[in-house]
């Protein structure tokens, strides 16, 4: 298969890979505002390198409260990326954030304004790395403090999280940076695990082949497997 080929069917699938994806986040949010009877829900990215979210997807939620949390009040969310990187936590509730904090009262008279008077905050990690997210607004009084309930829907909401595309790549891209791959070799070793041959990643990348070949052969080193078949076996897994 040559290069345009192979891109024009990689193209493809990302039509489709999208469409389900959409599909997946949004019956995620469903599952998640009904089972806690609450007013609305959002799903976001995190981004770890940033310490940010953004929020991609929301069920009744105000355009007004998106777009301020984007552009001004992030910072000021005492629930935010910083804050469950540093506490590794799954799971929060607004309400428990000490409002004696100047910016964390700022943050809570904004989400009342926009009729949110509390946030249960759903994080999902994988080997130490946040991915995503799910923002609950005003869940059902006695349901938020259902402790063991949560976890279970966390874990349910966990198994469609992890399928989708975009958390399984980035899934591989941590393993083969904390495996201490460059820049380069992560994109070659993505374009691998694609079905590329080594001339259509020199194309694609603008390298030259000797380049490619050098390395592919120090992510096998690397990855400690003897070919693109126990590479692409060994990837697979990891997002399982």
């Amino acid at each position: 298969m040559n290069f345009v080929s192979n891109a024009l069917c990689i193209c493809m699938d990302i039509v489709e890979m999208a469409s389900n994806q959409n599909l997946l986040i949004e019956n995620s949010l469903i599952l998640a505002k009904n089972y806690l009877d609450a007013q609305g829900a959002m799903f976001y990215w995190i981004n770890e390198d940033k310490s940010d979210a953004f929020i991609d997807s929301n069920i009744n939620v105000s355009k007004e409260f998106i777009h301020k949390y984007h552009n001004l009040l992030q910072d000021y969310d005492p629930l935010n990326v910083a804050y469950f990187l540093k506490s590794h936590e799954n799971i929060n509730l607004l309400n428990t954030c000490n409002s004696d904090n100047q910016k964390v009262s700022v943050y809570k008279r904004f989400a009342n304004e926009c009729g949110i008077d509390e946030i249960l905050e759903i994080v999902f990690w994988r080997n130490n790395h946040a991915y995503a997210g799910i923002a609950v607004t005003n869940p059902n009084d006695y349901k938020k403090r259902d402790v063991n309930s949560i976890q279970a829907l966390h874990q349910i909401l966990g198994n469609s999280i992890f399928e989708l595309s975009d958390i399984k790549g980035n899934i591989v891209k941590n393993y083969l940076k904390d495996l201490k791959l460059t820049n380069r070799e992560v994109e070659v070793c993505e374009l691998i695990t694609k079905g590329y041959a080594n001339q259509d990643i020199a194309e694609a990348m603008e390298i030259s082949l000797g380049t490619v070949k050098i390395n592919a052969n120090r992510i096998f080193d690397k990855l400690e497997v003897e070919g693109r078949l126990q590479l692409s076996i060994l990837l697979n897994n990891i997002t399982k």
